[in-house]
């Protein structure tokens, strides 16, 4: 039980960015975290690592959209977004 409601916790504050997040603009690449969502501040390209499934190449997201998964690389490569990092 206890257990279950610390992952309930976790999620709750990944949920609200309260383990933080980085902003990447364009030429940049953050691999520092483990990442739970992109959001696009700007049209953005970006390529991202997931740790399960299939990862993004070259990849438009547009300006206010938000992308969620466990991601462990994210490289902008034009635009700008803020990458929320994992509660450990």
């Amino acid at each position: 039980m206890a257990q279950k409601l610390q992952r309930d916790a976790n999620f709750n504050l990944q949920a609200f960015g309260q383990a933080g997040f980085d902003l990447v603009g364009a030429a940049e690449t953050v691999n520092s975290h483990n990442y739970i969502a992109i959001t696009a501040l700007d049209d953005a390209v970006i390529s991202a690592t997931a740790s399960e499934g299939d990862s993004l190449t070259s990849t438009t997201i547009p300006k206010g959209l938000t992308i969620f998964g466990r991601f462990t690389s994210i490289t902008v490569t034009s635009g700008k977004t803020l990458a929320y990092r994992e509660v450990l």
